[in-house]
């Protein structure tokens, strides 16, 4: 069970391993902080991360029952970074969000980079909490792809509208493990909070309603490349429907087995401008990783030639 408190140089997060067990320490880490995989390492490797009360390796591969210590440092200007700009006008800015990349900080004392830091060092991001300014929806950090941003409160309110009313297109990328039968498919199981791991979701009778729907756009080596249009909007929804009909994400460290990246990716995002009524339906391009499959992205783009919402 982890405890948290506010420590002299920052927040300290102290848990048992327990299904992580057998991973690797940096991808713990990262997994269960939603920090990215690199400033995990960085964590370690300048001794913030501890394991039963001893300093260890990134590369560690961590047992069942041993206690991992993180002590975030004091908050510090994070490096500069860009963001793809997919498009942008007065009201709200639609980007490409990185993989590893949070939204926004786990906590108000993380000196970790995030999306709404970085954009609101050259715009106003507005609407929504403090800690969140402009997030009308969310990615998970390991996540790429097309996210918007709100930077009027009047914006922010329209698109909060939109995605709850379930009004916005969204169209995702995932590579998951084994060669799916079905050409499609469609995955409905109430999604709710695990009592005792709170940085993972399970499919729970008591959860709220998820519907994820798929289509398989090229099958190969063992894997499946997938268009998903999650009909519902969970935390963890995408990764957890994959995982819950036996073919997780590939490299997802919660509900797969980890990996350098995690093919998911926010293909496509398409709404209504909050100012002008106009649909707006942009393309986000995929990571490098995604390469291998680039055909079978084309043809399906070419099948569809961008049809109306």
């Amino acid at each position: 069970m982890e405890t948290k408190r506010e420590a002299a140089a920052g927040q300290l997060h102290r848990w048992r391993v327990e299904e992580e067990a057998g991973s690797r320490l940096d991808r713990v880490v990262s997994a269960h902080l939603g920090l990215p995989r690199a400033y995990a390492r960085q964590l370690i490797q300048t001794g913030h991360v501890l394991v039963d009360n001893a300093p260890a390796k990134a590369a560690t591969r961590v047992k069942a029952g041993q206690e991992i210590e993180v002590r975030l440092p004091t908050p510090s200007t994070p490096p500069a970074q860009e963001i793809p700009i997919l498009y942008e006008d007065e009201w709200l800015v639609v980007v490409n969000k990185p993989a590893g990349l949070p939204v926004h900080p786990p906590s108000p004392h993380s000196p970790a980079p995030s999306l709404v830091g970085l954009l609101g060092r050259e715009r106003d991001l507005e609407g929504g909490p403090p800690e969140r300014p402009g997030v009308v929806h969310r990615l998970d950090a390991l996540t790429s792809g097309a996210m918007v941003l709100a930077k009027t409160k009047g914006a922010y309110a329209s698109l909060v509208d939109q995605f709850r009313h379930r009004q916005v297109k969204k169209e995702y990328l995932a590579l998951v493990e084994g060669e799916l039968e079905a050409n499609a498919g469609e995955i409905r199981g109430r999604i709710g909070r695990h009592p005792r791991r709170p940085w993972r979701m399970r499919v729970s009778p008591g959860g709220k309603d998820a519907h994820t729907e798929f289509q398989v756009l090229a099958r190969g080596q063992g894997q499946s490349l997938l268009l998903v249009r999650p009909r519902t909007g969970r935390t963890h929804q995408i990764r957890l429907h994959l995982a819950a009909i036996g073919h997780p994400v590939v490299g997802d460290p919660i509900y797969g087995q980890p990996a350098d990246h995690m093919f998911l990716h926010s293909w496509r995002l398409g709404f209504q401008h909050p100012e002008t009524g106009e649909w707006l339906e942009l393309f986000a391009p995929p990571p490098t990783w995604f390469s291998p499959w680039a055909q079978a992205l084309a043809r399906h783009l070419k099948a569809n030639d961008r049809a109306d919402p």
